[in-house]
């Protein structure tokens, strides 16, 4: 089972909270493991800033009435 592969779902802070207690770890031991989930978080967060901000629902309401 140690390369079964399992998708996650983690809000930034809770990565952030991984990488901080990560950080406390033996380079050797930890080096791998947090240069994977930076490979994969890296793309998510760089389109998530790209793309555009949704739009409150007041606002939504607001333009569907006009």
């Amino acid at each position: 089972m140690d390369n079964l592969e399992l998708n996650l779902k983690l809000t930034v802070a809770h990565i952030n909270t991984i990488l901080a207690h990560l950080a406390k770890g033996m380079y050797a031991d930890v080096a791998d493991l947090i240069t994977h989930l930076h490979t994969q978080a890296k793309p998510q967060v760089e389109a998530a800033s790209q793309a555009p901000a949704p739009v409150a629902s007041s606002e939504q309401e607001a333009s569907a009435s006009e």
